[in-house]
């Protein structure tokens, strides 16, 4: 019945080879589609097998589309038969989750089961075999359905190649994330099922909230971080830094704290695209060398506003602000005069590096010089397009330089650093750079990509240590074995027990203190009577007994008084005192 319904499906009209480029029915618009849909990733994975990303939020509107015209452009991004009966296979990383809901998010029809079965049964036997895995990421209902159809129904065997994992820090499980070249839309999709991306030894600190905010390069000098000079790079080209209202117009907030993440993650590739503005690195792989993103134009990239927001990002969660609290009185001293020109002299000795007065700290000051001043100069040039004068600028970027402890103390001081902020940018190119020692090139040198490989990337600062002791907050009652094999593997975890004192050692310490203690003495325990004594009918009272004397209590002491003093009897004494009966005699017999 198998064979049978296989047959059936072969024997549709659907072809699994493009028109060449060179004929009049070959569609570029397919083709660019195609490359959305399925393309190859940079970098192969820990095998050494190719890697393809399969990526459903790129699969158009089946009411738009003819997916019959559309499949040979998607099959033929696969590797051909020659190259895979020479090879050793490939793998496919297949993000199903699609848009991330949003409320610019339309819905998108999905093509038929009959289509999806089809499209299995045109690829080559080769092309089938030589899949060694094949990971669904964010799978939902209709692809879990459409995997277990395929693997009960049309090839049993390829379950075992199947790996299904709920979100991207389950896949870094599997294989390293950050070698791959992941689109944007799944990095928003993930974020709807877990709110951080953890990869196993590269989650950490490296460009944002650094504790060395500019990395020091093998020459022992400081540079810019990766996340600085990728984004200002794609910020610096002409059509961007022409953009209206840019570092006025914020980027969405996801797309940002994703790049934020990857970043600090450390991903490999990350493509700047605005319109025809494309922006990409390589990545030097040992046995690879340069290693450079094929076909950038298809891919999903980031925007100019995206790398504007991300600039102002790194500068808001710098751990030293720019301008700490402990400087505020000291500028308003300074710069307090509104009415007052700020002259170039003052504003060269606050950011020189050189400064021996300078309110704020060196690293501070090289930021400045550095980075923000120039980048802020040449976007101020192209004010007639951008809308964004020195003004604007020190208006949008002030309040990501003022992040000290209390936001009312920032929100005093932000008018006075606007207007030296102002001034810096008006004067940096004409008599600030040259002041501080600084070339016109000197900027634009900065930005390139390093010579030397280590430093290409920012340094991941040291994860402390976790204790072994769970200290997250439990709710409930909990019972925890003292006999736990985890506390007997490690010895240090069990705290010490305290010496036992030694009983000579202690009376020493102690000397004749101790036997000049007053303790009091012990109360008086009398033996209760025998069973066989008995009490005589005499003016003896009960009272007068030592059995009783114990449970009188002090009410009654006046009545035991009055009667007398107590006598001592001997047991013989009242042996004799207490009646007896009289035995009856027996009769005589008559």
């Amino acid at each position: 019945m198998r064979s049978q319904f296989s047959k059936r499906l072969r024997s549709a009209s659907l072809s699994a080879i493009p028109p060449p480029q060179s004929s009049t029915e070959y569609s570029p618009r397919f083709a660019d589609i195609a490359a959305h849909i399925l393309y190859r990733s940079p970098l192969p994975s820990q095998a050494d097998l190719p890697v393809f990303i399969l990526n459903a939020a790129a699969f158009p509107d089946v009411r738009v589309i003819d997916y019959s015209v559309l499949l040979p452009y998607v099959l033929a991004r696969l590797p051909d038969e020659d190259e895979l009966i020479g090879g050793k296979g490939y793998e496919v990383v297949f993000f199903a989750g699609g848009e991330d809901g949003g409320a610019t998010a339309t819905m998108k029809g999905r093509p038929g089961w009959s289509w999806l079965l089809q499209a299995y049964h045109l690829l080559t036997r080769a092309t089938r075999k030589r899949m060694q895995k094949l990971y669904l990421v964010h799978e939902r209902k209709w692809i879990r359905v459409m995997v277990e159809m395929f693997s009960t129904i049309v090839s049993p065997k390829s379950r075992k190649k199947i790996v299904h994992v709920s979100c991207m820090s389950a896949l870094a499980l599997y294989i390293p994330i950050e070698d791959l070249l992941i689109p944007p839309s799944a990095y928003r999709y993930d974020r709807r099922v877990s709110p951080e991306i953890h990869v196993p030894y590269a989650s950490g600190k490296r460009a944002f909230g650094a504790k060395h905010p500019l990395p020091i390069s093998t020459t022992a000098s400081a540079r810019l971080p990766r996340v600085l000079r990728e984004s200002t790079s794609f910020l610096m080209l002409d059509q961007n830094i022409k953009k209206e209202g840019i570092f006025r117009i914020n980027a969405r907030a996801v797309e940002v704290d994703v790049l934020k993440k990857a970043y600090d993650r450390g991903q490999k590739f990350i493509i700047w695209k605005e319109g025809e503005c494309v922006l990409t690195y390589s990545h030097w792989k040992q046995g690879y060398g340069n290693v450079m993103v094929e076909e950038v134009e298809q891919a999903e990239g980031y925007g100019a506003r995206c790398a504007a927001s991300l600039i102002k990002q790194w500068y808001g969660e710098l751990r030293d602000p720019i301008f700490p609290k402990s400087c505020y009185n000291q500028l308003e001293v300074l710069f307090g005069d509104a009415q007052d020109t700020i002259e170039t002299s003052r504003l060269s000795k606050l950011i020189s590096v050189d400064s021996e007065w300078s309110l704020i700290s060196q690293t501070s000051r090289l930021i400045l010089t550095m980075h923000l001043l120039p980048l802020l100069s040449r976007v101020a040039e192209h004010q007639d397009w951008n809308q964004m004068s020195p003004y604007n600028l020190a208006v949008c970027i002030t309040p990501t330089l003022l992040c000290g402890p209390d936001p009312i103390e920032d929100a005093k001081i932000g008018d006075l650093v606007r207007r030296v902020l102002e001034a810096l940018v008006v004067n940096w190119k004409s008599e600030l750079s040259a002041q501080c020692g600084l070339e016109d090139w000197s900027f634009e040198e900065s930005l390139r990509l390093p010579e030397i490989i280590e430093d290409r990337e920012d340094p991941l600062e040291d994860v402390p240590a976790t204790s072994p002791i769970r200290d997250t907050q439990i709710e409930g009652i909990t019972l925890i074995d003292n006999d736990d094999s985890d506390w007997e593997d490690d010895e240090d975890a069990r705290p010490a027990l305290p010496p036992r004192p030694i009983a000579s050692q202690v009376s020493a310490d102690l000397g004749d203190s101790a036997s000049n203690v007053r303790r009091k003495p012990a109360p008086t325990v009398y033996a209760p009577p025998r069973y066989s004594l008995a009490v005589a009918e005499s003016p003896l009272n009960l009272l007068q007994l030592p059995s009783y004397q114990g449970t009188i209590n002090d009410s009654s002491t006046r009545e035991r008084d009055s009667l007398g003093p107590a006598v001592d009897l001997n047991p013989a004494q009242v042996a004799h005192a207490v009646p007896r009966k009289p035995v009856p005699s027996k009769a005589a017999a008559p």
